[in-house]
């Protein structure tokens, strides 16, 4: 994946999400208030587009989660610092991950040791502790083979932030490999349980409903194999 594009700005920005986005700041509501849904929403919808539904940690398709369905807004600097809450809702601190990396990665703090809190993220915070979505490009750094197996590129600008991100991510360990294996089938196997209820009744609204479907499901296949 290439340096990402800060899209999220675009929803962001709208009149209608400036004071959910204040009350959130000045700690009127938390994270998961109901207020605050609406301009999450709409980040999901751009950063998946942005994304190309791949996670930026592990260069993987993002599985969305069974029960609700929409992929973790991950933030780079994590919100439940005091020093990073500011960052909560600044486009170049939030990208979508997928559950494995979101949740190993949890409240880890991604500033190098001993260096100043940021008081702006941008790019002349670098480098952190992983390469930045926003500020690095990852695939310059990072190489992903089939299995998948995982290594810097020796001699890359974030050779040895990539190489930490490796590590604390777990990535190359058969766990992490297995797991995400075994979710990407357990989709797969949802998403054919889809097309055989909707073959079943083949209606014009049915057949608009297979084709985002079937795109689906060949990424799967590409990504198992």
């Amino acid at each position: 994946m290439a340096r990402l594009n800060p899209v999220a700005r675009r929803a962001l920005k709208r009149k209608a999400f400036r004071k959910p986005i204040a009350d959130y700041l000045a700690r009127v509501v938390e994270w998961d208030h109901s207020a605050l849904k609406p301009v999450k929403d709409l980040v999901r919808i751009f950063l998946r587009l942005e994304q190309d539904e791949i996670c930026p940690y592990c260069q993987r398709l993002i599985i969305p989660e069974r029960r609700n369905m929409t992929e973790h807004i991950e933030h780079y600097l994590d919100k439940s610092h005091a020093e990073y809450r500011k960052f909560g809702f600044t486009a170049t601190n939030l990208v979508l991950a997928c559950i494995g990396c979101n949740m190993t990665k949890t409240t880890r703090d991604l500033v190098v040791d001993g260096k100043a809190k940021p008081i702006h993220l941008t790019i002349a915070e670098a480098p952190f502790r992983w390469p930045h979505p926003y500020f690095d490009d990852i695939t310059e750094s990072l190489h992903k083979a089939p299995g998948p197996v995982y290594s810097a590129i020796p001699g890359s600008l974030r050779q040895a932030e990539t190489e930490q991100m490796i590590t604390d991510l777990k990535l190359d360990t058969l766990e992490n490999a297995e797991s995400h294996h075994g979710r990407l089938l357990a989709e797969q196997n949802r998403l054919w349980e889809e097309v055989n209820a909707l073959m079943k009744q083949m209606t014009p609204e049915n057949m608009a409903k297979l084709e985002p479907l079937h795109a689906r499901l060949q990424r799967i296949s590409r990504e198992l194999n």
